[in-house]
């Protein structure tokens, strides 16, 4: 029994014609060629996938991606500002009970507004303004905002979140300004199996209010989240000066900022990107294995029986 191992060629020259000879090399299955043979074809299969995936480019672990959500503010806030501790805190809010008592709110005017800077159809900022009266000079503030985002790109997801400023006044202030980017934060990486089961049934398309909740509680459960926003980069501006008879400004800017969303690629994913490698690799090396053998053979490193095609016929 034979098998065919690789092709060679020869010239022959007759006067001023040339032409070229195919030779064939064949050997018997059961010798130290065709082992030869064997190995080094195994090697050609199996040593494309160790180089590609020993270069740590084989398997896409995981991948980034950027996209810009929706942000839709939900008309929910919470205004705490604080003066000294004998005095009572102003609120302003759209909740009208925090855990089953009532709240009373102190803003005589509140401005809140999301504006398309770049008319690509998307909110870009989000802008707020309170106004309110205060016996003392206020210290701190706490501001929450309740925020609707959805995800478009790789999947479809709406999150519910808030996003609380905290500043400490340095000074009396009359009037305050703020602003501050607006970030998604992602807790862990995303996993293509159980990516629709985090989506559809973990808690962050569920809310809680503070009708019955306490502040640390709304905090706490909604950083927890699989996805939560943060406020970042936060600056701030002031009037120095406190007078009770003039209204106290709170003013301030959010800006959305573009999100880098962390996941793990499907199966499918991953072998559109493996078989490039793997092709380029095989190829390269396949060229060198025919090579090499060509090189035994030629060189009778390796028996064979050389088919002419004249004596085939």
């Amino acid at each position: 029994m034979f098998v065919s191992v690789v092709k060679a060629t020869r010239s022959m020259t007759p006067c001023v014609e040339s032409s070229e000879t195919e030779l064939q090399y064949k050997t018997r299955v059961c010798s130290i060629a065709s082992l030869v043979v064997f190995i080094l074809t195994t090697a050609l299969v199996i040593l494309p996938l160790i180089l590609a995936y020993q270069s740590g480019g084989f398997w896409v672990r995981n991948r980034v991606y950027i996209e810009t959500p929706l942000v839709q503010f939900t008309h929910k806030y919470l205004l705490i500002a604080e003066g000294d501790f004998d005095s009572t805190p102003i609120i302003c809010s759209t909740f009208s009970v925090y855990q089953l008592n009532p709240i009373k709110d102190d803003c005589t005017l509140v401005k809140i507004q999301q504006l398309d800077i770049n008319n690509d159809k998307h909110n870009d900022v989000f802008k707020f303004n309170f106004l309110f009266y205060s016996r003392a000079p206020v210290k701190s503030i706490k501001l929450l905002f309740f925020f609707q985002l959805k995800l478009r790109d790789a999947v479809y997801n709406k999150i519910d979140s808030l996003a609380m400023i905290n500043y400490i006044l340095p000074h009396e202030s009359q009037k305050i300004n703020i602003i501050s980017d607006l970030k998604l934060n992602q807790k862990g990486l995303l996993k293509c199996d159980n990516f629709q089961d985090i989506i559809n049934n973990n808690v962050n398309n569920e809310t809680i209010e503070l009708h019955d909740h306490s502040l640390d509680q709304v905090l706490s459960y909604y950083a927890r989240k699989k996805f939560s926003l943060e406020v970042t980069n936060t600056q701030a501006t002031w009037e120095t000066g406190f007078s009770a008879s003039e209204p106290v400004s709170l003013s301030g800017e959010l800006f959305y900022l573009d999100q880098h969303l962390n996941y793990q690629p499907c199966l499918w994913e991953e072998l559109k990107q493996a078989w490039i490698q793997y092709l380029s690799l095989f190829l390269a090396l396949s060229y060198l294995v025919k090579k090499f053998l060509c090189y035994l053979f030629n060189k009778g490193h390796l028996r064979s029986y050389i088919v002419v095609p004249w004596e085939d016929k």
